[in-house]
């Protein structure tokens, strides 16, 4: 009974060890956080700086893509086809198979002049034979999130705070510590009544000394957003500019000329205000939402297919 305790009191001990060396360790990490941060913060350009209407220069798709921060696409991609179909280049309707979907319109016969931007003209283009909202969002508007990328408002992904992490000098000691802490209880309780559990108890403190020593990952405290400060100044004049267009305080249907905007800033709350107003948007859009997510899963079962080895 004396040695169980005892060898209770040795593990507990060591334990107790290992948490105080970590807890100084985090301690003096934190502290230096908190210290890149400071500094990153002192660094970032005065709001001040702004270059005045930024946001129309760059257009609504692209203020879209800043306003959703992630550097995805998906905004942009419906902010347009919303201009779309509030200015009358799409509408909705049924297709030829009678689901909902986003077509043409025909005026006197024909049907009108094309749109000139390249990516209403890709939309355009897609709306001749099926339904332009199953296009996938990112293949049609990756341009201006590239663009984006390479003028300064977005980063990539997992970019971080420049930061050096101090070395866990307790850590370290107590990793070195562990292996003489170790030889000693296999001494201690190497008694052939307790010798597996002498050897397992060194064990876990050599894999113990081995975690003390394996490098941190960088905090997540560190991890900058994908958005810019640059891109920030410009999603705060969008704001600014419509925020008229907030559907929280508006109840009459959005012009032709205000419902990209309204998207572009406001998301899907505009989006259903905009598709309240207008009868049949919002199955067509599901429709084809629908049928891209049909298509993506057909192409990972051919892929799934091609990879079996049985």
């Amino acid at each position: 009974m004396i040695t169980w305790l005892a060898w209770a009191g040795y593990v507990l001990g060591y334990a107790a060890l290992v948490a105080g060396a970590m807890a100084l360790d985090d301690r003096v990490r934190a502290k230096a956080v908190a210290e890149a941060l400071a500094r990153y913060e002192a660094a970032k350009p005065d709001p001040a700086d702004a270059i005045p209407d930024e946001d129309l220069r760059l257009g609504l798709a692209a203020v879209a893509v800043l306003v959703q921060g992630d550097g995805k696409a998906e905004s942009a991609f419906w902010t347009v086809l919303v201009d779309m179909v509030a200015r009358g280049v799409l509408k909705p309707g049924t297709a030829r198979d009678g689901k909902p979907t986003l077509q043409r319109p025909i005026v006197r016969g024909r049907w009108p002049a094309p749109p000139t931007s390249d990516t209403e003209q890709k939309i355009w283009s897609l709306a001749y034979d099926r339904n332009p909202a199953s296009a996938n969002p990112h293949v049609v508007m990756h341009p201006i999130a590239q663009g984006l990328l390479a003028e300064g408002y977005l980063r990539g992904r997992g970019v971080y705070v420049d930061f050096r992490a101090p070395r866990p000098v307790w850590s370290w000691t107590v990793a070195a510590l562990s292996l003489p802490l170790a030889a000693l209880v296999v001494f201690l309780f190497l008694h052939w009544r307790f010798n597996l559990v002498a050897m397992w108890t060194a064990i876990a403190m050599v894999v113990v000394a081995w975690a003390l020593t394996m490098p941190d990952d960088k905090p997540a405290a560190l991890r900058l957003p994908v958005r810019t400060e640059r891109g920030d100044q410009v999603v705060r004049q969008a704001r600014a500019r419509h925020a008229h267009l907030d559907p929280a305080h508006r109840t009459e249907p959005y012009a032709p000329e205000e419902a990209a905007a309204a998207y572009a800033v406001f998301g899907p709350d505009a989006y259903h205000h905009f598709a309240s107003h207008t009868p049949g948007f919002s199955a067509a859009v599901d429709a084809g939402t629908e049928e891209r997510h049909q298509n993506v899963a057909a192409e990972e079962l051919l892929r799934s297919r091609g990879n079996f080895n049985g």
